[in-house]
């Protein structure tokens, strides 16, 4: 049964310091503690506010005998699959299980979802899950919380802050790859449960075409040597961001959603952020725990 939900969302607030200091974000460098004079307050600039008001967030199982959704027209898209073969969080903590099972799984449906793909490359993968208090010890760059913030994520490359993304993966890729660049390059985020279904933290995600991109806010985010840029889209009191999620998500139910596409006739960009359902609060669902990629999409030029 199909159940819209409302919440209230976490936004970027935008500061006056933005005019003349970029916003950034430091993050912790894996197995490091930081200088006992490097405070919190010099860590970042950003300013996050949860929404005044709830937003409706639309269950796509409503929408299921005629599903409007796309990479191409809203920058997503639920798919089913075969479940996968690792079906437990542990399993991915062995590199083996990583390199030879899950990540060509990951391909293989990127391959035959995304229209045109010619040469995937996967560069980054993670799972998230409500963490123990000795798992957030381990700072295991692999393992992290919920995203409750509404952005868009790109690259982390060895590149000065404020770099735009096509320098980024153009510094990304080899030299005997730099063929790729003629055509068209897709920055896709596969997501999917390990087990399902999921009612804690779902993933929503908005569609595309609702998105003024002209006031995404653009931050540095430096993770040790590497950089990347994260947008992220500013409140709209007026309803015309337009959300969606999938109840009861499983295993089988893939979620694609887009990053960066250099196509300007298709959409570009896809918020996205974990949130809490507006329900009895008597209701406490098991916690959710998903595995997510991201990827780079080559498709030959047309």
């Amino acid at each position: 049964m199909a159940t819209d939900v409302e919440a209230k969302l976490t936004y970027l607030e935008w500061q006056p310091s933005y005019t003349h200091t970029r916003p950034y974000r430091i993050g912790r460098i894996t197995g490091r503690r930081r200088p006992k004079w490097q405070r919190d307050d010099q860590t970042t600039n950003l300013v996050f506010r949860e929404a005044d008001q709830t937003e409706i967030i639309r269950d796509v199982r409503e929408l299921a005998d005629n599903p409007p959704f796309s990479l191409e027209i809203t920058g997503f898209a639920y798919i089913r699959c075969p479940t996968p073969t690792l079906t437990r969080a542990h399993e991915y903590s062995d590199p083996n299980n990583i390199q030879n099972v899950f990540l060509p799984e990951c391909e293989a449906i990127l391959r035959g979802a995304v229209e045109g793909a010619e040469t995937v490359m996967i560069f980054d993968w993670k799972i998230r899950k409500r963490k123990s208090a000795k798992e957030r010890r381990t700072r295991n760059p692999n393992l992290q919380g919920f995203a409750r913030q509404v952005h868009i994520d790109t690259l982390l490359t060895r590149d000065k802050n404020a770099t735009p993304i096509m320098e980024r993966i153009r510094k990304h890729l080899s030299e005997e790859s730099q063929y790729l660049l003629s055509g068209r390059i897709q920055l896709i985020n596969l997501w999917r449960p390990i087990t399902g279904p999921v009612e804690d933290q779902p993933i929503a995600v908005c569609d595309g075409r609702s998105v003024d991109s002209s006031k995404l806010i653009e931050t540095d985010m430096t993770q040790g040597e590497y950089t990347g840029t994260m947008l992220y889209p500013q409140y709209e009191p007026n309803g015309s961001c337009q959300w969606y999620y999938m109840s009861s998500q499983e295993a089988e139910d893939v979620l694609l959603f887009k990053g960066f596409d250099t196509n300007e006739d298709s959409v570009k960009y896809t918020p996205h952020t974990s949130f809490v359902p507006r329900r009895n609060p008597k209701i406490v669902p098991p916690s959710r725990v998903s595995v997510e990629v991201r990827a780079l999409v080559f498709s030959p030029p047309s």
